[in-house]
């Protein structure tokens, strides 16, 4: 946490777009070492996606068949910050382990917010908090929303028991009002808060300061604001980090090469459209 805000470094889930999720450990090493060092509460790797629906992509891709493999990557790496997945609960997924038996520490449930049948998203979190999970609530495409929905999700995640709820902005659509009244909104019910901004209209940076100020509880970034499915990029980890005063020093400067270089080698298996 970094002056009250807690902040998740999403770049090897949203880069994996472009590379397949595919990294060199090396790679993931420092991106979690810099994270650990600057206070960033989490690293998130990628999905909980079923290999044999969706093959042919990296170990951060499938976080429950490929766990060992991860394990191995953060064997002498693994500190406090903590390990987070995302789980699509629109596509096919693999099980759940449970979380003692998991590198995963905390699973982001994913559903499109034009999508989301309550039922449906209550089994889902009720499965992930008895396997032992911390279990957030993340709507996408949430830009489209009304302040009424949101309030709905934000009762639906206090009444459940879900760690938090966060809205992204898939499209690049959501306006300073939205943000200011979801925020108020969501704390009112008693719910913490995050946002998840892309930059596709050049509206995040803008976007976060006025969630920061109205007292957002988690944040969203990735290195160079890369990442996507769409290549419309993310509010970016050097813009949080000065915001917070935080300098990110060489150890930044060394992530954004190796990434780069991973973009490169991985390139051609990119899902990104």
């Amino acid at each position: 946490m970094i002056k009250g805000l807690t902040i998740f470094d999403c770049s090897l889930r949203e880069i994996g777009y472009q590379t397949g999720w595919y990294f060199n450990d090396k790679t993931v090493r420092d991106i979690y070492n810099f994270a650990q060092t600057k206070g960033i509460d989490y690293v998130e790797l990628g999905f909980f996606h079923n290999e044999e629906a969706d093959p042919g992509r990296g170990n951060f891709r499938y976080c429950s068949s490929r766990n060992n493999e991860m394990k191995q990557v953060f064997r002498s790496t693994k500190n406090l910050t903590k390990l987070s997945a995302m789980r699509d609960i629109q596509r096919p997924l693999s099980p759940l382990l449970p979380a003692k038996e998991s590198v995963i520490d905390t699973v982001r449930l994913l559903t499109r917010s034009p999508e989301t049948d309550l039922d449906v998203l209550d089994r889902y979190l009720t499965e992930a908090l008895e396997l032992g999970y911390e279990v957030f609530l993340n709507f996408t495409s949430a830009g489209h929303n009304s302040i009424e929905q949101n309030i709905r999700f934000a009762e639906f995640a206090k009444e459940k028991g879900a760690h938090a709820l966060e809205f992204a902005d898939t499209e690049s659509v959501m306006t300073p009002e939205y943000v200011r009244d979801t925020i108020r909104e969501c704390h009112k019910a008693g719910v913490k808060l995050g946002c998840h901004f892309h930059d596709r209209n050049g509206t995040a940076d803008a976007l976060a300061d006025l969630a920061i100020a109205e007292g957002a509880d988690y944040m969203d970034v990735t290195h160079l604001g890369l990442g996507g499915k769409w290549r419309d990029g993310n509010l970016t980890m050097e813009y949080l980090l000065r915001k917070l005063g935080v300098n990110g020093g060489y150890e930044a400067t060394i992530i954004k090469n190796e990434i780069i270089e991973d973009l490169i080698q991985y390139h051609e298996f990119s899902a990104a459209e």
